[in-house]
């Protein structure tokens, strides 16, 4: 089994989620919430980590954490392990509560901050009930279904009466604790200054609540758990210890071409310029550089979107889902995905 890539960064700051085995609940009333902060507390403490956002749902935990000390690993496995070996005392149980190691994304910092935190703390109304489930999401996006007054004010209502994550602290209605760490996602100077950024905040979060909820960040993130700039990205790449040849995730962090590259190399296998197949009834050319700069280059659906001219990211997936199809079936394009891959490599 491959080892699990290092991500112990000193100044790091990551997304991490812990999970229930099985998706069975990790809190089954409202004392476990209350323990997992007190053992947070004391985790901010003892390995002098920082916990900038938390949301606890049901059968899983998202946590924003940043370790001067470059020492994440040891201070979730003492976390997760102590919660996990006091619920199973309490419950009478035996055997994993949670599934596996916690999953960790590391950030670019302040700079990805607002939409992360975001990210975790809508968490709560992302629910079938509150149309905010996949389903609906797509409707919604398509404008099938519009989000009607009720339905909007229930999820205002939801997000802010939802006490188990750090939202009513950022938002300024709930007394911050000192372990929990606002001011470095809201960045405000002085009293003034940071109530107007909180309200700023307070804005930024609620404004998506009224429209379809986009994309994840993470959706962005390099080899899914690296999140930030080119450059950024690059520098981590260079700080992780990692062994290319037993872990597939430290390869993956390898430069990857763009769009224009990979529009370029489907130009070149098929010896067409891309204005002349883009639109061509039936062609394969461009739901294949779709295809490969989701797959290969971890471009976003929106970003994709914007790139090819198609204007809806809905659209793009419908073309990826399409050619994944014709790919299971016919030899011939299975051949042209190698040689566009192939052409990509040479030009990188």
């Amino acid at each position: 089994m491959a080892r699990a890539l290092r991500l112990n960064i000193g100044g790091g700051w990551y997304h991490v989620t812990t999970r229930g085995t099985e998706r069975r609940a990790v809190y089954t009333d409202d004392r476990c919430r209350e323990y997992y902060l007190e053992l947070l507390e004391e985790t901010v403490e003892r390995f002098r980590v920082k916990c900038h956002a938390y949301a606890l749902m049901e059968n899983h935990t998202h946590l924003v954490v940043e370790t001067p000390e470059g020492n994440l690993s040891g201070a979730m496995q003492w976390l997760n392990g102590s919660y996990s070996m006091w619920f199973n005392r309490r419950e009478r149980r035996v055997g994993p509560l949670l599934q596996g190691r916690f999953q960790a994304v590391l950030f670019e910092g302040r700079t990805e901050a607002w939409p992360v935190t975001r990210y975790v703390h809508l968490n709560p109304i992302r629910v079938a009930g509150l149309d905010l489930d996949k389903k609906a999401s797509k409707a919604e996006a398509l404008g099938w279904k519009p989000v009607s007054t009720e339905h909007l004010k229930q999820r205002r209502d939801t997000l802010r009466g939802f006490v188990w994550s750090s939202y009513p602290c950022y938002a300024g209605w709930r007394p911050t604790p000192k372990w929990l760490e606002t001011k470095g996602v809201v960045t405000g100077t002085g009293e003034r200054g940071l109530e107007n950024q909180r309200a700023a905040y307070r804005k930024y979060v609620e404004s998506v609540l009224g429209q379809n909820i986009e994309e994840s960040p993470f959706e962005r993130a390099a080899s899914g758990f690296l999140l930030g700039s080119v450059p950024w990205v690059e520098t981590m790449r260079r700080l992780l210890k990692g062994d290319r040849k037993e872990q597939k995730a430290f390869r993956h962090l390898e430069v990857r071409p763009r769009w224009a590259g990979v529009q370029k190399a489907v130009e070149r296998v098929k010896g067409e310029r891309w204005v002349d197949f883009r639109d061509r009834h039936g062609d394969w050319g461009r739901d294949l550089a779709l295809y490969i700069a989701r797959r290969r280059c971890g471009m976003t659906l929106t970003a994709l979107a914007e790139e090819s001219g198609m204007g809806n990211y809905y659209g793009v997936a419908q073309s990826i889902r399409r050619i994944s199809q014709r790919l299971a079936k016919e030899a011939a394009l299975r051949k042209a995905l190698e040689a566009v891959v192939k052409c990509i490599n040479i030009q990188t």
